[in-house]
């Protein structure tokens, strides 16, 4: 019998985390799950780790060959068999009421695509840094609403979400051709709705080897990662509405925006070719984007984010206590 909610973990080389990203899965209060762990060539102990577990709920599934990311994301969806589907990263963890706070808030609405909770961010000893809940009351969002507010937070990590699988693979689960993290969020906002749960009911942990900066150091664009999940994004509103057109020149802006910056900081670095390149993007997004009063405010919010990346750092945390313990 398949159970209610599958849990699917794609890891790589991530044996130091894992133990602790399955076993908060084990302790839910909410008990009729399966965990799926797909090791994309793991060369760790990671398959010894889970062994480890003997929990007959947890299936461990190695890659033939190396898939990456998104595509190992996708292959824990397929291999799932529950009504309802989490993505787990290998380093975050849920809290013990996450499945049962989210499987209630889904089986009481009309069918959804997802439940969206609040989210701590942890350093690696599950230590809160900071809070992430950015609605206070419970609500339930909808067709340009819904991706309105997916836009503007950006908050949309995966271990805060519980997806409706049958709604997902309709969809097509994530893009393989590029880097797609958010923009498939956004369109199951869209396209099916999502409700918020504000309470904190999973920690995203915050190191210096997690996924994002890992992509970083990789070199990566960014933006132009951004630029490619706008474009889906908006690919996918159809047809385009006056507030769709609304949207999408707004997320144009803000996306010259961080052209710019980026443009700023190729000028101090005296790559001039690069920040040619950079700017002429900004151009292209937003016609007056170094003129903006919006860069003003995009400033803003970047050394205000800056600032608190340096409290983090000086080791100034919400509390000594883990989340969860594990």
């Amino acid at each position: 019998m398949a159970p209610i909610v599958s849990i699917g973990i794609p890891t790589f080389n991530r044996a130091k985390f894992l133990s602790q990203a399955i076993r908060s899965v084990l302790q839910q209060t909410f008990q009729d799950f399966e965990v799926i762990v797909s090791d994309d060539q793991s060369t760790d102990d990671t398959a010894e780790v889970v062994e480890s577990l003997a929990d007959p709920r947890v299936h461990y599934f190695r890659t033939s060959t190396r898939l990456g990311v998104p595509r190992n994301w996708n292959a824990c969806a397929r291999l799932a068999r529950g009504k309802y589907f989490g993505l787990l990263p290998d380093d975050d963890v849920y809290l013990p009421e996450f499945l049962s706070s989210m499987v209630s808030t889904l089986e009481m609405s009309e069918p959804l695509g997802f439940a969206m909770a609040g989210v701590y961010s942890v350093d690696d000893l599950l230590r809160p840094l900071a809070e992430t809940c950015v609605h206070p009351t419970p609500d339930t969002f909808k067709g340009v609403d819904a991706a309105r507010f997916q836009l503007k937070w950006l908050a949309c990590v995966p271990v805060a979400l519980l997806f409706t699988r049958e709604k997902m693979c309709r969809l097509g689960l994530w893009r393989e051709d590029y880097w797609d993290d958010w923009a498939f969020i956004v369109r199951m906002a869209y396209h099916y709705g999502f409700a918020f749960v504000p309470r904190l009911l999973s920690g995203n942990r915050a190191h210096a080897a997690n996924l994002s900066k890992e992509l970083g150091r990789q070199g990566r664009d960014e933006v132009l990662d951004l630029i490619n999940q706008t474009f889906d994004v908006f690919g996918s509103m159809l047809p385009a509405s006056p507030d769709i057109l609304a949207l999408r020149a707004k997320c144009n802006r803000e996306l010259s925006h961080a052209c710019v910056l980026k443009t700023g900081r190729a000028l101090l670095a005296r790559q001039w070719s690069e920040a040619a390149w950079q700017f002429r993007r900004a151009r292209n997004l937003h016609p007056f984007a170094g003129i903006d009063p919006g860069f003003v405010q995009l400033f803003r919010r970047h050394r205000i984010h800056a600032r608190r990346q340096a409290t983090w750092l000086a080791g100034r945390r919400l509390s000594e206590t883990p989340v969860v313990g594990l």
